[in-house]
């Protein structure tokens, strides 16, 4: 190592400073190149994980890129300032000055951690600005230095050129981040989309629409914003201008001809437009607009008669996945900066990234070439091996946008817009989109449902996330007593299905669970589901119950008391039940915005719950010892008790001496919960469910997008609302 650094190309520099220790200085440029291996491991991070952060919800992987974020222009400014107030500069001080700006402005995966920060975008601006008048400077000023008359002009040239790229990703991402603004062009944006369907809404009293063939659905898939408005005096009211319609709907995409669009895997195609159009529906609920078309039969149809028609197994699979891909474009508006390449920068989304994969294997040629000439090789093979990184690193970003939705919805709709004589003539251009259109994507969601149970965490503290709090100076919050999540379960088919169901039942006329008690013949539970205050109030005592009935069916199952009844119905219907259950609790536990109740409201009723339950259960460490204790209270509390942790004892009790069936018990259960689930989804907070999306999304989200699309934006309040929850 001391023979290395005694042979270490080092140009001395022109200083103000006095003469130093000439050895130690030798040792900053070691040091420089430290921190630029950091810095390309945190944009490995940002690319990689950063694509990951839509569909996973754990705290690691998002505090390891919410750390990667914030730290990545502390890092850069370091050490721009190190390399510009160096005694000794290297060969690779330009090389890696453009790697370090590659951090701060070329995460195409990403382009904000939270909503926050797109409305701080000019301070963006600033950091980039100041950034590249650094990144600008060594590179000039690395050839005007004594030692450095071998930087060959070819590499000038190279690293001009990946800071003219740097520079247009910059400002593609400080772009998508004011598209995404609030009081910007979102609401500019979505007031075309909005004033389109009050037009539409108009139109609609003289059609028959049908949801199957899209016949009459003019949602907006592309082109709203080349689209002209009049304003229509006196109203003051903005219409489309008819004679200059250049916007793609749905209905276009639904008759289009072409192979692509009618063949087995045209469906598939056809849905990720229809979701495409879908988010725009749904932004206008970020926005703040009114959707005009809730109250029309024509909404109502779109979810209920078409894509909750045919067969229950697929249809259910269908909603679900057009949802997913709706969301997914919300997500990405907001977060990354594919939908700024897909309105203006199309091409360049597949230009620079060729562009910057070519630079960087003619940088790696020259760096090889020097490689060969000198004795010293240390920062030639580190530099090559960080040009090899982000060379893979933009090839990795190439295949996330050939592969995302936005890519292919731009395929499709300018397939679709083709003349039938050219689809059938031009085949060489079919075979490439029909490439490009199956390149497969990450699933945008991790389609997991967390869970937390009352009674199992009530008497749980977590002592590391204590230690945290303090070591970090109250940075990380404290955390709240009795709130231990459980671990993560699978969305499974049958639980989707129970919901799909549950919605088609309802007709869209969503209860608290009395219209499936009714259904189930059981209207003398109905006195447990109507008589409280609050939705919390509700599903807490519920939810007790089904813990403790689902820890009943455990106890028999085990002791083999279950004899004479289908156990995979059962199974199945418990394992809805529960897991359905459960994850309400864990979304008043931990995401109380997304529900009816205020979040304060849900706060201190669960809060009041867990302290009710230590007092009752103090000393019961074992799941049996706790149900054990409470059925011994629920049995002879008095009448009068309020305690929602006794009142889901003596539910429980009730279920399983009125419905001594299993099988039945958990099939009333089973629906409870699957109309409970509907009940929550409704919700004015669009805010809430938008913060979710970027921490791995939930369940209830899809609800909401879902309800919305069929004109449910409310509860009814008629037949079981919050005013006569339990």
């Amino acid at each position: 190592m001391a023979a290395d650094m005694n042979q270490c190309h080092c140009a001395p520099a022109p200083s103000a400073f006095p003469e130093t220790n000439s050895k130690l200085a030798k040792l900053v440029p070691f040091g420089i190149g430290a921190l630029v291996v950091v810095g390309v491991v945190m944009l490995f991070v940002l690319h990689v994980l950063g694509c990951l952060r839509r569909r996973s919800s754990n705290k690691a992987l998002h505090g390891v890129v919410v750390g990667a974020y914030s730290l990545s222009y502390a890092l850069v400014s370091y050490t721009l300032g190190l390399m510009q107030s160096s005694r000794y500069y290297v060969y690779e001080f330009s090389i890696w000055a453009v790697c370090l700006l590659l951090l701060v402005g070329s995460a195409d995966c990403l382009t904000a951690i939270s909503l926050n920060d797109i409305e701080s975008w000019k301070s963006h601006i600033v950091k980039h600005l100041i950034h590249g008048m650094w990144g600008v400077w060594i590179v000039l000023y690395v050839g005007l230095l004594p030692g450095t008359s071998d930087f060959p002009v070819t590499m000038k040239v190279a690293l001009w050129f990946m800071l003219f790229i740097i520079l247009l990703k910059s400002y593609a991402r400080i772009a998508s981040m004011r598209m995404a603004r609030k009081s910007y062009m979102l609401c500019k944006n979505m007031k075309r989309i909005a004033d389109y369907m009050q037009e539409d809404v108009l139109r609609a009293c003289d059609e028959r629409p049908d949801p199957v063939t899209m016949q009459g659905y003019r949602y907006v898939v592309s082109g709203e914003r080349k689209q002209k408005f009049l304003v229509k005096r006196p109203e003051y009211v903005l219409t489309y201008d008819r004679q200059c319609v250049k916007m793609t709907t749905v209905e276009q995409i639904w008759s289009c001809t072409g192979s692509l669009l009618s063949s087995d895997g045209g469906g598939l195609l056809k849905d990720m437009c229809l979701s495409m159009a879908l988010s725009k529906m749904l932004n206008r609920r970020f926005a703040g607009f009114e959707l005009v078309e809730a109250e029309l039969e024509k909404t109502h149809d779109f979810v209920f008669s078409g894509l909750l028609a045919g067969d229950k197994q697929k249809q259910c699979e269908r909603v679900f996945r057009v949802v997913e891909e709706e969301l997914a474009f919300v997500h990405d508006l907001y977060y990354t900066r594919y939908p700024y390449l897909y309105h203006k920068g199309r091409y360049f989304a597949f230009y620079l990234p060729f562009a910057m994969i070519g630079l960087c294997l003619w940088v790696i040629h020259l760096l090889f070439e020097r490689f060969q000439k000198n004795k010293f090789r240390l920062w030639t093979t580190t530099t090559m091996v960080l040009m090899v990184v982000v060379a893979f690193l933009e090839l990795f970003q190439l295949y996330l946008y050939a592969a995302s939705g936005w890519c292919k919805v731009a395929l499709i709709r300018s397939y679709a817009a083709m003349p039938a004589s050219a689809l059938q003539r031009n085949g060489f251009c079919q075979m490439l989109i029909g490439l490009l259109l199956r390149l497969k994507a990450l699933r945008p969601w991790e389609d997991k449902l967390g869970q937390y149970s009352l009674i199992d965490a009530f008497d749980r503290t977590r002592r590391a996330s204590k230690c945290l709090h303090c070591m970090t100076c109250c940075l990380v919050d404290k955390p709240k007593k009795g709130r231990h999540r459980a671990k993560p379960v699978k969305v499974s088919r049958q639980l989707k299905q129970a919901v799909v169901d549950s919605l088609i039942d309802s007709e869209g006329r969503l209860t608290n669970g009395v219209r499936s008690l009714r259904n189930n013949g059981v209207e003398q539970l109905l006195e447990r589901a109507s008589n409280r205050t609050t939705t919390t109030h509700t599903v807490l005592v519920w939810h007790i119950a089904t813990t403790l009935c689902k820890h009943s069916l455990d106890e028999q199952a085990k002791d083999g008391r279950l004899p004479g009844h289908d156990g995979s119905t059962i199974d199945t219907d418990s394992s809805v039940a529960s897991s359905l259950s459960l994850y309400c609790a864990y979304l008043i536990a931990f995401e109380p915005d997304l529900l009816p109740d205020h979040s304060s409201v849900s706060t201190l009723i669960l809060g009041e719950s867990i302290t009710e339950a230590r007092k009752l259960l103090k000393g019961a460490k074992t799941m049996k010892r706790k149900y054990e204790k409470l059925m011994d209270i629920s049995d002879g509390s008095a009448a009068g008790d309020v305690s929602i942790v006794v009142e889901g004892a003596r539910l429980a009790r009730r279920l399983n001496e009125d419905i001594p069936d299993p099988a039945r018990r958990w099939r009333i259960l089973s629906e409870f919960w699957a109309e409970m689930m509907l009940y929550l989804a409704p919700s004015d907070n669009a805010r809430a469910h938008l913060e979710a999306l970027a921490t791995g999304g939930e369940f209830i989200t899809h609800l909401w997008a879902l309800l919305t699309h069929a004109g449910v934006l409310q509860r009814d309040r008629g037949a079981g609302g919050p005013q006569a929850a339990v």
